[in-house]
């Protein structure tokens, strides 16, 4: 905050991850705003589209380019140690720009079932990758020795973590209880990513974070197309 003047330590920054699931309730609360603007003037398609295009602005590209970066890496045939070497490349290979590409055709065919329905979707879909991110910081461990996701993963605590959940099951239960049943699937996913991540990476780092709040975002709106393709 602008106001604070103290050094801030790990400790402090950390504890920022218990507001996780709102900082994405903010982040919801604008692409519905989009949504319910551009739909209102331009056919759907354009406007889901437009929402896409939204949310890559407001998180600045960094998960879309961390998931590059994670795919790129999982896909090499290299040591450990050389596959977090390609995570800190700036340049891309052909599975992290085949990631971007499909990550974001899948979020916006994803979209288009729900929109139909309500904006609800637009709303909890941070939340929920948000929600997930904390408990992989919680749970998994750091394959770096210094920079931001270290920082995290090192000092996200049970409290931390309780904090956060509480907030992403409020957030859910305020919009309908059927979709805390999507919340427990994604926690499940998240799960398996930090425990093959562990293995394939050494850890989970900054990057392996940004990825996995896209891709519970991705989950999240496939469950719920499920679930509403089959009432």
């Amino acid at each position: 905050m602008p106001w604070r003047f103290e050094v801030l330590g790990d400790r402090d920054v950390a504890n920022s991850a218990a507001s996780f699931p709102l900082v994405g309730l903010l982040i919801g609360g604008c692409l519905w705003g989009c949504w319910a603007v551009s739909s209102r003037y331009l056919p759907a398609e354009v406007a889901v589209l437009l929402v896409v295009l939204t949310l890559t602005v407001i998180t600045g590209g960094l998960h879309l380019d961390a998931i590059a970066d994670t795919f790129d890496a999982i896909a090499a045939r290299k040591s450990v140690a050389e596959k977090l070497g390609i995570m800190k490349s700036p340049t891309v290979g052909p599975f992290g720009v085949a990631s971007i590409v499909f990550c974001i055709m899948l979020k916006y065919l994803l979209l288009k079932t729900p929109l139909a329905i309500n904006a609800y979707a637009l709303v909890l879909c941070p939340v929920v990758g948000r929600s997930c991110c904390v408990y992989a910081m919680y749970a998994g461990k750091s394959a770096m020795k210094d920079g931001l996701g270290r920082v995290f993963i090192e000092n996200t605590t049970s409290w931390i973590l309780l904090l956060s959940l509480l907030a992403a099951i409020s957030i859910a239960a305020a919009f309908g209880v059927r979709y805390l049943v999507i919340l427990p699937v994604c926690y499940a996913f998240t799960h398996l990513c930090v425990m093959s991540f562990g293995k394939l990476l050494g850890g989970l780092n900054g990057d392996t974070l940004g990825a996995l709040i896209e891709l519970n975002e991705l989950l999240f709106l496939l469950v719920l197309n499920v679930r509403q393709g089959s009432m």
